[in-house]
């Protein structure tokens, strides 16, 4: 038996219905319609049903969708260049974030989708910076994140120039002239970076 065709409408309802966190409207669309309508349902700014629900915060609707959808979904960007990622990441949506992140890379989750770049070139630890205050936890989770994917160091080094002192059992690194040098050259090359950045 044939499935019914969704109509403009009906997409322009489903999409919706992923934005407003609907997730009883996306069941009857699915079952009216099948899944497959879900992986081409995009508005003319080129927004998916993820873009919608990771943008809104819903992370119910995002677990929901995620076994239906095409796994390309998860990194496909709309017309501002930006994957469904980005736009839980600059709405502070960490729990939609840790869904994405967190899928297997076989299911498009992982290292590559936190690796790839929006139109403005920025992976999505920059975009969390970029994004500015208020999106700190957001930060500080893809960078722990990162660590435990990409390793680190057992014990870290202190930096090179840096005066290191051992108290308590504690030890503490007493920032020298080299270390503040290379930190202020870390701030210099990013402000060079976002220099002719467009907001």
């Amino acid at each position: 038996m044939s499935r019914t065709v969704p109509t403009t409408e009906d997409i322009e309802e489903v999409l919706l219905s992923a934005r407003y966190g609907e997730i009883d409207e996306l069941k009857e669309f699915v079952e009216k319609f099948g899944s497959e309508p879900l992986g081409d349902a995009i508005d003319e700014r080129g927004n998916t049903v993820l873009h919608m629900c990771c943008g809104n915060g819903h992370v119910d609707v995002l677990n929901y969708l995620i076994p239906l959808i095409p796994k390309d979904l998860l990194s496909r960007t709309n017309e501002a260049g930006s994957p469904p990622l980005h736009w839980a990441i600059s709405n502070n949506h960490i729990a939609c974030v840790k869904a994405l992140v967190e899928l297997p890379e076989e299911q498009g989750g992982g290292l590559p989708l936190l690796k790839q770049t929006n139109a403005n070139k920025r992976d999505a630890f920059a975009e969390s910076i970029f994004a500015g205050e208020g999106k700190e936890e957001v930060s500080g989770w893809i960078e722990g994140y990162l660590y435990k994917v990409e390793g680190g160091d057992e014990e870290e080094e202190a930096p090179k120039g840096a005066d290191v002192e051992e108290r308590d059992g504690e030890v503490k690194v007493i920032e020298g002239d080299d270390m503040v040098k290379e930190e202020a050259e870390k701030v210099d090359e990013l402000a060079d970076k976002t220099e002719n950045v467009k907001i």
